[in-house]
């Protein structure tokens, strides 16, 4: 089975080290942005299975990327957990549709948590039953 692949967006550079060696030890690939034309780019480039998004980012910020991915049918699937040092964008971010807004300094074990139940809610498929 393939390596499910996480864009990170963050222009943090030591949160981006940090959770790029927390993904791989816990055996996901990782892709980093850290700003939203690089975000944009990437995510249609590399078609992540999830992305965790940082709300201060340059070039517009989280919440334009999360918007402009939401709109784009390449892109609209993948799962969205905004990881964030910035209080009170929660109502925002689920309205866009993100799967998790997350504060940083972040648990390491709540955020895998939350990438797994992302990831697993995202790709099971919708069955009707007449």
């Amino acid at each position: 089975m393939a390596k499910k692949k996480i864009l990170v967006v963050d222009d943090e550079e030591d949160v981006t080290k940090a959770l790029r060696v927390r993904l791989k030890i816990n055996g996901y690939q990782v892709v980093i942005a850290s700003d939203s034309v690089q975000a944009f780019t990437l995510a249609n480039k590399e078609r992540p299975d999830l992305i965790l998004l940082d709300v201060m980012i340059p070039g517009g910020g989280g919440f334009v990327v999360a918007e402009r991915l939401k709109q784009s049918t390449t892109t609209q699937h993948i799962p969205i957990i905004f990881l964030t040092g910035i209080s009170g964008g929660e109502e925002r971010a689920y309205k866009i549709g993100a799967s998790g807004y997350m504060m940083k300094p972040y648990q390491p074990e709540k955020l895998l948590e939350t990438i797994r139940s992302a990831m697993d809610i995202h790709g099971r498929q919708t069955v009707f039953i007449s």
